[in-house]
This record gives C-alpha cells, structure tokens and sequence, in this order.
C-alpha cells in the first residue's frame, strides 16, 4: 500500500485482462494476450495488481502467477467459491480462508498484500467475521491487510464501520461517493481508502480523443486525490494503449496544483 500523502498508487485491475466471465463460460480467454497484458504492465513501472477468483474463474490469477516477477505486488479477494459448478456466495470464515488458499495456489506466491471481501449482500455484512478473517491473515501470514470491495450504497458504510478492523482497506467506486457528505468522510477516516471506477466503466471516455487521454486522466485522478486522499486507485485498463494513458504519474501532481486554488476547500467544490 501506498503510504505517501502526495499522489495515490495506481493499480491495475485484471478483470477482463484475460478473458470476461459471464457466470457461465469464460468468454474471449486468450492466454497469449493474457501474459502480453500482464508483461506490458510491469514493463510501463506498474507493480500492484487487483485480481480476483472469479475474474475470468481463476485465468487473471493464474496469468498473474505466470508472468508476474516476484516483487510485484498482488491484491485478491474472496467471498465467493468459484470451485462450484456455478459461483457461489460464502462469506463463511472456513469458506473465505479456503478460497484465499486456493487464489495463493493459483498465484503462485505464500500470501497477497490485501485479501478483500468481495462485494458482500447487504443482507449478509452482519454475519461476515471480518475479524476473524483478518486474525486468520495475520496468523498464517497469507493477507498483509484484509479489506472489503462493497457496492455503495447497497452496503453503507455504517454497515461496515465497526465491524472491519481499524486500519482495514475500503474499496468503493468513485462514483458512489458523495463528496459533500461528512459522515462518509468521518467513516473512512478509520480506514485506508480506494477507489475504483474512476470513469464510470470506460463511459466518461468514451468521447476522449487519444491526444487528450492522458491528459484527462492526470486531471481525473488529481481530483478524486484533492477530494479523498485515497491511498490507491484501481484502474481498469484493458490494454497496453489504456495502460500507457496511466503512467504520467508526474502530471497528476501539476493537475492537482490547478485543481487547487489557494483557500478553496474541499467542502466548497
């Protein structure tokens, strides 16, 4: 995790990196492109990637564990028990230490910087033992962090307040933050902040031309960084063009200073 102050870790998200899983069949599976994806991210100075179990039903971790080199780090999550004919929920302890071990089999490695709960039901946060699942990390030395991915405002973050350890990673879309909401802000004060979704699934792109990409990136991730603070920002580039548009890290910097004129608060935007 990134623990300086001035601009968040970029990370790369491999949800469709190796093929998109549709709940059914993995669709569009290409190892070729797979190992390209991932060699091309640690080319350009990415070293922290966010995977999951049902990412391509286990293809983005094994790609990660092929191509990935030893130092890289790897965020993965669990919650849900893709070894079954179809995916199922099972935030159960037994269960998300048992997919935990399965995604470290299918990385290669003896443990992940942060094991995050998979977009928990609303229904079901109650009975989640984040506790007991962060002391199961530290006992086995598997999870450097835990965390929970939720859906706002389907699970609120009251829900999750009290229930994951302090100091435990939250990650949230962009989009379902409201900047002008306090108690939000109060709530994650407790917690280490990411954000995900920086545009909306790709759609505020979309009209971008490429000169401008970058540029529009710096500016957005400048913004999100002035607003929150987040240690980290997950993108989801789906290719080496995409992932070049992310590495100008210098520019966020230049981008803040000019989204932030002497005084003005973060309150009043």
């Amino acid at each position: 995790m990134n623990t300086m102050q001035d601009q968040p870790s970029v990370v790369v998200g491999t949800m469709r990196c190796s093929g998109s899983f549709n709940g059914l069949m993995v669709l569009g599976r290409d190892a070729d492109e797979g190992r390209e994806f991932v060699e091309g991210a640690t080319a350009r100075g990415f070293t922290t990637f966010d995977t999951s179990p049902v990412y391509a039903r286990g293809r983005a971790e094994e790609d990660l564990g092929a191509h990935l080199p030893a130092d890289a780090s790897v965020w993965t999550k669990v919650g849900i028990d893709t070894t079954t004919p179809l995916p199922t929920l099972d935030y159960g302890l037994e269960g998300m230490a048992k997919s935990l071990e399965g995604s470290l089999k299918r990385l290669g490695r003896d443990h992940v910087e942060v094991a995050f709960v998979h977009n928990p039901e609303p229904r079901r946060v109650s009975d989640i033992d984040f506790a007991g699942f962060a002391g199961h990390c530290s006992r086995t030395g598997q999870a450097d962090l835990v965390g929970v991915s939720v859906l706002l405002p389907d699970v609120s973050l009251l829900q999750i307040a009290g229930r994951l350890p302090a100091g435990s990673v939250v990650m949230c879309e962009a989009d379902q933050l409201d900047p002008q909401d306090a108690n939000v802000r109060h709530l994650l004060a407790d917690y280490r902040l990411v954000i995900r979704s920086l545009f909306s699934g790709g759609s505020r792109l979309r009209e971008v031309t490429a000169e401008r990409r970058a540029q529009t990136i710096a500016a957005r991730i400048a913004e999100i960084h002035e607003i929150y603070r987040p240690e980290a920002v997950v993108i989801g580039a789906r290719t080496g063009e995409q992932l070049a548009d992310y590495a100008a890290g210098p520019a966020w910097l230049a981008s803040a200073a000019r989204h932030s004129a002497p005084g003005r608060s973060h309150a009043a935007r």
